[in-house]
């Protein structure tokens, strides 16, 4: 192969693998902003008659989510909202109730009632932490023992990110007595969306294949320019 014929096939070779790699680059930072901006939704049925407090009449203990077999991470942010509603006095023909709170926790822990009323604490919850509301807290929503509100009276959805070290969410109905509280048609649910991820694909490959794809491209762009003039 004669010297001449070499130093033609290696500017077409390198140009064909700019573009090529421009092409990639940019292929993969499409790929990674459609995969952090595909959303999960999921929809659970929440149990009026179940608790996180202590309350005056017994009630079945609340079961948390586990945030890792939902994929949720620490530093995700979720937007967790109410639907349907109860009967807070045993009245099925009467559902109109819907406060709806919720308490992040290291564990799934939850210690049994001490069977009076002491006000909405987490006392049952010992992994209790604080959420985080990127948007501020409504009057009233966030208490001061890590429970927040999901929906009361004057408002429905809560946007929060994920503390750290969060791996359960407690759910529950927000009220003082549960042994009467009815959902006749089972409507009493929470939806939890994802609203963006804390994870992000590793972003040092894709800058550096980007870069050089752009470079090579400029370089070549610039060298027949030249053969022009």
């Amino acid at each position: 192969m004669s010297i001449f014929f070499f130093n033609q096939k290696i500017p077409k070779l390198f140009t064909k693998l700019s573009v090529a790699t421009a092409k990639t680059a940019f292929s993969l930072i499409l790929l990674f902003k459609i995969d952090s901006a595909q959303a999960f939704a999921a929809k659970f049925n929440i149990d009026p008659s179940a608790s996180i407090i202590s309350s005056y009449t017994f009630s079945p203990d609340s079961v948390p989510f586990s945030l890792t077999d939902l994929g949720i991470n620490s530093g995700d942010t979720i937007k967790l909202e109410r639907f349907g509603s109860f009967s807070p006095f045993g009245d099925p023909t009467d559902e109109y109730f819907g406060a709806m709170w919720a308490t992040f926790s290291i564990d799934n822990k939850l210690l049994p009632s001490s069977g009076t009323y002491n006000g909405a604490t987490t006392d049952r919850v010992p992994g209790a932490i604080n959420a985080i509301l990127p948007n501020g807290c409504l009057p009233f929503q966030c208490l001061n023992n890590s429970i927040f509100y999901i929906s009361r009276v004057d408002f429905n959805g809560a946007i929060v990110q994920v503390p750290i070290d969060a791996k359960f969410i407690f759910i529950g109905a927000a009220d003082s007595s549960f042994a009467d509280n009815v959902d006749s048609n089972k409507d009493f649910a929470v939806g939890i969306n994802s609203v963006s991820t804390a994870s992000v694909p590793e972003p040092n490959f894709v800058s550096a294949l980007l870069a050089f794809g752009v470079c090579a491209t400029g370089l070549q762009f610039l060298r027949n320019q030249k053969k022009a003039l």
